[in-house]
């Protein structure tokens, strides 16, 4: 009964998503029994224009077995020509009291998570985006083995609204 409330959940936060006029690329990566750290996660956007600018996000749903205050991450950018930009990210994911931010009910959250902002595809053809997280534990050198409590992660791309002068 829990595994098909949390499904209908999920369900209706990807209708809600998916309902936004402003989102020309989505696309989750669901995991069952947590984010291996050798796990690369991998997105494939068609440039849809290249002269408009974008907005890119990274979308997390977490619930109470996600342990950690922020999410490290490491996000690659491929572009058609073989240019690479690399980024290592870190995000916010709960207050100094422990409780996940984002918006949801219960306990599991989705956070929308800027990545990069006025983003114009110049090129036309295939950009890849490879993202792997990169949290460990407190005074540890390697990575989590496995990370636990992130349900599903995703990457949107947006339209930029012109904005009233």
């Amino acid at each position: 009964m829990q595994t098909l409330k949390l499904c209908v959940l999920v369900g209706f936060c990807v209708f809600l998503v998916s309902c936004n006029d402003n989102v020309m690329y989505s696309d989750y990566k669901n995991f069952d029994d947590g984010w291996f750290k050798n796990d690369t996660l991998m997105f494939d956007i068609q440039a849809p224009d290249t002269i408009k600018p974008y907005d890119l996000f990274f979308v997390t749903r977490v619930n109470q077995d996600y342990e950690f205050n922020n999410l490290y991450l490491i996000a690659n950018i491929s572009f058609p020509n073989g240019k690479q930009i690399g980024d290592t990210l870190e995000y916010e994911m709960a207050q100094s009291d422990g409780k996940l931010m984002g918006k949801g009910f219960g306990s599991v959250k989705e956070s929308k998570l800027w990545y990069k902002s006025n983003v114009v595809f110049t090129e036309k053809g295939n950009y890849t985006i490879e993202v792997k997280h990169a949290m460990r534990k407190f005074g540890k050198v390697e990575a989590l083995d496995t990370l636990q409590g992130i349900m599903d992660f995703g990457i949107h791309l947006e339209t930029i609204e012109p904005t009233e002068n």
